[in-house]
């Protein structure tokens, strides 16, 4: 992947402190003593950077072996996190709705390769006799995902699975089904629908009755209410390394909803990987997406104000659960470097999330010296994260917050580094509109058009009102 089509990706997604060593350890998979004291010190430090409010579980063979909650679920009230907090999974509930797919195939009820067409969901025939159901299971449809502009400008707009269906049903593949693999929210939207049209019941109650009900899962739900027992409340880590409040910014549906604790979602793994309760270890269906015999797996959730992550150790028995009501993605932060610890007796070094490290640079040496020294200190500071994604996070955090100089100027240094790159032109051009600018947002749009006549943007549904002859 070019430097152009990282850019893409990372936009699609829409004083850096760092201990002072990597920690080493003469430890082992079997010292569980060690890695759980190791675990309390990973989890203390992100604590300590402000950046995670949330639920921690270390578990061997599904017993914790340590668990931690901290930061408040409602900062308003000072109501503290606990063991019994809910918080939203994001794109974790995938494995949920995976899970409800494969039963429906257990039970013969649903085809892996059965296509669109069989479940006349209202997509043109050229694209429904394409696509199969096992092509949606793994991101090989070729469907694009729901962050359209559409979607961008009004995301609550979109309630149910039908409003997010519509969304895309007539848009171009990005690829040929089957040739490629792309991450898409969207697909399993589609594998929602399919669920409901192939059983005749709602997605809800299929969630409720095949999992919930069955592995008694009390304290998790869906869709979310702001009135359920010991709901989190939702919060920002934004650039200046601060908590602030957002609340619920997108609506439930298969890719993404579930309300849950870290204990329930331990016991919804345990039951997958090392029980048939869900799906029979004894047929073939289950290693279409769950590698029941492998050594490892992860998976991953987040988003404005969500964040959270599991890990198994398959190999060696441990489970990991952390869930957070914040965000920056410190969930995956804090499993991985538990994980890395049992694997190898070390983990990475911890430092807050890549924009807060941009931001405090850009405060540190100034918009001039920024744009030509900023890639060569973000890379000597270790961070990984693609830059592109980096800066258009930054920028974006800015234009929210209506800072439009720091805002542009930020855009600014993202279309230097990637002049080549449609996407830089229609974030800086979006800085512009969302300043009243108008004009220039056409104007600056135009270069976008000007590198790629067919670009669309992705936050204005008419481009600004922009076109190229």
């Amino acid at each position: 992947m070019n430097k152009i089509q990282q850019l893409a990706t990372a936009i699609a997604f829409s004083f850096g402190l760092t201990l002072p060593v990597t920690v080493e350890a003469e430890s082992s998979a079997n010292d569980s003593e060690a890695i759980a004291a190791e675990a309390r010190t990973i989890v203390d430090s992100y604590r300590d950077l402000g950046w995670f409010s949330g639920s921690a579980l270390l578990a061997k063979s599904g017993q914790p072996i340590y668990q931690a909650s901290v930061g408040l679920a409602n900062r308003e009230l000072a109501k503290p996190n606990s063991h019994d907090t809910r918080y939203n999974l994001g794109s974790i509930m995938k494995n949920f709705t995976a899970v409800l797919v494969l039963q429906q195939v257990e039970r013969g009820v649903i085809g892996l390769d059965d296509n669109l067409d069989s479940y006349e969901l209202g997509f043109p025939d050229d694209t429904a006799s394409k696509i199969t159901v096992r092509q949606l299971l793994n991101h090989r449809s070729g469907l694009p995902d729901v962050f359209t502009s559409a979607y961008r400008e009004s995301p609550l707009s979109f309630r149910t699975i039908a409003d997010k269906l519509a969304l895309l049903q007539d848009a171009p593949l990005l690829f040929e089904p089957g040739t490629d693999r792309r991450y898409s929210n969207y697909g399993y939207v589609v594998l929602g629908a399919i669920l409901q049209k192939a059983t005749g019941q709602s997605f809800a109650s299929l969630l409720q009755e095949n999992i919930f009900d069955r592995l008694k899962l009390e304290d998790s739900v869906y869709p979310y209410s702001n009135d359920t027992p010991n709901q989190s409340l939702r919060y920002t880590f934004n650039y200046a390394g601060e908590q602030t409040f957002v609340g619920v910014t997108e609506h439930h549906s298969p890719d993404g909803g579930i309300e849950s604790t870290v204990a329930d979602v331990l016991t919804f793994y345990r039951a997958l990987f090392y029980g048939d309760e869900l799906l029979s270890h004894q047929e073939s269906t289950i290693d279409e997406y769950f590698p029941v015999d492998g050594e490892s797996w992860v998976a991953f959730g987040g988003g404005t104000g969500v964040s959270a992550a599991v890990e198994l150790d398959l190999k060696n028995d441990y489970q990991i659960v952390v869930l957070a009501n914040t965000d920056g993605l410190v969930a995956e932060e804090i499993p991985g470097r538990i994980y890395s610890y049992i694997q190898t007796g070390s983990y990475d070094p911890i430092k807050l999330p890549p924009i807060v490290f941009a931001w405090n640079k850009y405060r540190d040496i100034g918009p001039k010296t920024f744009k030509s020294e900023f890639q060569a200190s973000y890379e000597s500071a270790g961070y990984s994260q693609f830059i592109g994604r980096t800066l258009n996070e930054l920028g974006m955090s800015l234009v929210n917050d209506s800072e439009w100089t720091d805002a542009f100027n930020i855009f600014g240094t993202l279309v230097e580094l990637f002049p080549e790159a449609p996407q830089a032109y229609d974030s800086l051009a979006y800085a512009h509109f969302r300043a009243g600018d108008i004009e220039t947002a056409r104007e600056i749009f135009s270069k976008a058009l000007t590198l790629q006549p067919a670009f669309s943007s992705d936050y204005s549904t008419e481009n600004y009102g922009t076109s190229i002859d």
